[in-house]
């Protein structure tokens, strides 16, 4: 059956080869995700609106929430299908693709309706102003009341066929949207509709994109019924054996830390634009917009590394061979602090080609957008090890230390820093929160792993004894 020739991967393939494989793909697709994310901001920045380009920026939080409740079904229900896999439990993992999958699309449908009803307070919320409100309103309206079961759907199919080892399908999927996105934006931006609709065009093009994917999703699902994990059936949604709970309690953490990283943003963006004039502070947080999607690169890509393995993490752990999810464990690692390092050398020596190709044109927009980057650019290797540790704990299970670590990071370290340096700093004193935040995660982080592995290699080690 096709399913064993799949978690081959996890059981037979040598370590470098099934990191290859299951990281390669999903760096592809973020890649992909990360360009099209990029094709709205650069293709509005053409229009010199600094009102236009903010509201991308002061969006992103409300968007991230979309993201959050993708990380709870599909970050919590992938954790659970490959460890029910490695357990030999195919039946439990098909009842976890449904649950995961209908869950999902409920929660989808609320959110979008919550948008709708109260729109106005909610974008106010975030960092709007009278002058971004038009154009923020517009987008909301198209990728996220309109947009959002596609959007959701998209992300949660990519981890759950992920977790079956079907990496390179999960990456075709996503990155099918990313391209068709970046095709459409100039087609509805600039010729479709009218003059001075940009934003509403970049919004029908993303959300357009994300129905593609998820149209190849469901696709793909009906043509390999012989995968017994696979199902579209609502039918298949149980409650028994604690899977609701379990996909729950293990994708909690990852969307809490989303949901930290969306409150972390209107934070900065409020206390940022309260620090600078008014006449400035369209630029100000068109800046940092700027700043945080080149930043973005990094960490998605970083992240990349670290979710493509969390199925052979789960799957090894499940199946109780330590050794060979240690060494997987081990790759991750190196490779993710190796590429953060990388990363950030380039920002830091072509930081003003990277700011201006977004902003082209705007000169205060690229200067506070250069000083924004030089500063958050610092957080990339230290959050590569908190993405890669709490990996780990989502991957085996572990909903506690992956609470702890999620909730410190942003929730006790970030946000609080924030308020307090920005009396001493001003607006850079935001910013600086995040990499001093992330340097006291790192250490939590790494007292957590340690704790883990010293635990699980003795139970594995008094286990192979008995």
């Amino acid at each position: 059956m096709e399913q064993n020739n799949k978690v081959k991967i996890f059981e037979e393939y040598s370590i470098g080869k099934a990191f290859i494989s299951l990281v390669t793909p999903t760096i592809i697709s973020q890649i992909i995700m990360i360009i099209y994310n990029y094709a709205d901001a650069w293709f509005l920045g053409q229009t010199k609106n600094e009102d236009a380009v903010a509201a991308l920026a002061i969006i992103m939080p409300v968007f991230i929430i979309m993201n959050a409740i993708a990380s709870l079904f599909g970050i919590g229900g992938s954790s659970l299908i490959a460890r029910c896999l490695g357990r030999k439990d195919p039946d439990k993992a098909r009842s976890t693709f449904a649950f995961s999958l209908w869950a999902s699309i409920f929660a989808a449908i609320l959110y979008s309706l919550i948008i709708f009803v109260f729109a106005k307070p909610i974008i106010y919320l975030v960092g709007g102003t009278d002058a971004t409100y038009p154009y923020i309103y517009d987008y909301a309206l198209i990728t996220i009341v309109f947009g959002s079961i596609p959007t959701i759907l998209n992300n949660v199919f990519g981890h759950l066929v992920r977790s079956v080892g079907g990496s390179k399908e999960a990456s075709i999927g996503m990155g099918l949207g990313g391209l068709l996105n970046i095709a459409l934006d100039p087609l509805f931006m600039f010729v479709l509709l009218p003059k001075g609709n940009e934003i509403l065009g970049a919004g029908l093009a993303t959300m357009l994109s994300n129905v593609a994917s998820t149209l190849f999703f469901i696709i793909y699902i009906l043509k390999h019924k012989e995968m017994h994990v696979f199902t579209l059936n609502p039918k298949d949604v149980t409650f028994k054996h604690s899977i609701p709970k379990e996909v729950l309690f293990i994708g909690f953490p990852a969307a809490l830390s989303t949901t930290l990283a969306m409150v972390s943003n209107i934070a900065a963006n409020t206390l940022i634009k309260n620090a600078v004039e008014k006449s400035l502070q369209s630029a100000v947080v068109g800046g940092l917009g700027a700043a945080k999607r080149i930043n973005t690169l990094a960490f998605n890509i970083c992240m990349g590394i670290t979710q493509g393995m969390l199925p052979f993490i789960a799957y090894n752990y499940a199946a109780k061979n330590s050794k060979r999810m240690n060494k997987g464990i081990i790759y991750m690692f190196v490779v993710a602090i190796g590429f953060s390092l990388i990363a950030i050398t380039f920002f830091q020596i072509f930081t003003k080609e990277l700011v201006t190709f977004f902003v082209p044109g705007q000169v205060n927009t690229i200067k506070y957008g250069v000083d924004c980057l030089h500063i958050i650019e610092v957080a990339v290797p230290l959050c590569s090890i908190s993405f890669a540790t709490n990996t780990v704990f989502q991957a085996t299970g572990k909903k506690f230390s992956s609470f702890i670590l999620s909730i410190l990071r942003k929730g006790l370290f970030d946000i609080p820093l924030m308020f307090v340096l920005v009396n001493i700093m001003g607006e850079m004193g935001v910013l600086w929160a995040t990499p001093i935040a992330e340097v006291l995660g790192v250490i939590v982080a790494f007292a957590l792993l340690f704790t883990f592995l010293k635990k699980n290699n003795k139970n594995t080690k008094l286990a192979e004894e008995l």
